[in-house]
């Protein structure tokens, strides 16, 4: 039997964030491709609110406790895709994966976030979720196979001793669009001087590019957390729904950028970009938006490769990049956009890499 875990009582995923859209839609895609549901509950800890360490602690036992429950029933040559990191947290779980790897069940993970890689190195991550980290990457070393974001996530793993054979490249996050109107993306300008989208958390800690970015670049910005600060290039638009987002974006192009500054992507949220796939790059592609990358992103060579979207070393080049551009050109990559925009709406990459993982004795 094949399953996917489908973790459920979680109601803490903002609704107009993207924080809950990539789950989502990898349930409806291992769902269309006949994957079974095995659900897993999370722990109802009202009661019991995290102030303390004992109680943290038996929050992380009560989920081991029904992690192992759950998959008791999973047999030899039983293949199931789980979800990773985990929704619900636990410093307890990798005897679980263990038990599940001894009795011959195949395990994949789908990696969403590799928070060790991403915040470890910080100061104030505390002992708790140090502890967590550890064990979440010691999982990733015991499983049958980890889908990973892309080449270069890929490569930084085998350069910490992960077995290559066991890494499957998803290449990029496919987004799906429910009810997906084709006129409406159609009646939308296809211009190359309507602006730069950028869609996301907008909060100065997040994303503080956005307020240094230089006054001739025209922003149009959609999510949660703004600072009004009375910039001129700032055009605020509000925050909507993820399957509501591809037919309210106004924009020539959607920005692929972060960090701390808008010459390069710096910080701890900028240097990640060289590993792993932003979700707001598949938001713009399924809705037929050419994206404007950082050169030095992952996903760069999946853009230029497309030809769906260009890249630049420092937000000001995109002005003159803007200039210089005919409207043949721009026509073009929105063109490679829609191309696209067809397998990201259709699950296409999930889908592979699902295969792929198949493939693994």
């Amino acid at each position: 039997m094949k399953y996917y875990v489908k973790e459920t009582g979680h109601t803490g995923l903002a609704e107009k964030t993207a924080g809950g859209k990539a789950r989502a839609d990898a349930e409806a895609i291992f769902e269309e491709i006949g994957l079974k549901k095995l659900r897993i509950p999370s722990i109802d800890d009202r009661e019991n609110p995290e102030k303390f360490i004992i109680k943290k602690l038996l929050k992380h036992y009560k989920t081991k406790k029904a992690w192992k429950a759950r998959t008791a029933k999973l047999n030899k040559g039983d293949v199931v895709f789980v979800q990773f990191p985990l929704l619900e947290h636990s410093i307890f779980l990798k005897p679980v994966f263990k038990t599940l790897s001894k009795k011959g069940v195949r395990v994949y993970l789908l990696i969403h976030d590799l928070e060790y890689i991403r915040i470890s190195g910080r100061a104030d991550v505390g002992f708790m979720k140090r502890k967590r980290l550890a064990m979440e990457e010691q999982i990733l070393r015991t499983v049958t196979g980890v889908i990973v974001h892309n080449k270069a996530m890929k490569k930084y793993l085998i350069g910490l001793g992960y077995d290559e054979n066991k890494l499957i490249d998803l290449e990029i996050f496919d987004y799906l669009i429910p009810d997906y109107d084709e006129e409406k993306i159609n009646e939308r300008p296809n211009e190359k001087d309507m602006g730069v989208i950028v869609a996301g958390s907008l909060h100065p800690k997040k994303s503080r590019y956005i307020y240094n970015a230089p006054e001739t670049l025209k922003l149009n910005l959609f999510g949660i957390n703004y600072d009004d600060r009375g910039l001129k290039n700032h055009n605020y638009k509000g925050s909507f729904m993820p399957d509501e987002l591809p037919f309210v974006l106004e924009g020539s192009f959607g920005l692929v950028w972060d960090g701390d500054t808008a010459d390069t992507c710096s910080g701890v949220y900028g240097e990640y970009l060289r590993l792993n796939n932003p979700h707001k790059t598949s938001l713009y592609l399924a809705s037929s938006i050419p994206v404007i990358i950082w050169d030095q992103a992952a996903l760069a060579d999946f853009i230029c490769d497309n030809e769906c979207g260009v890249t630049v070393s420092s937000l000001g080049e995109i002005p003159a990049l803007l200039e210089k551009m005919t409207e043949e050109e721009y026509l073009r990559l929105t063109e490679g956009a829609r191309k696209v925009s067809d397998c990201l709406r259709n699950g296409d990459f999930t889908k592979r890499a699902v295969e792929r993982c198949l493939e693994i004795s």
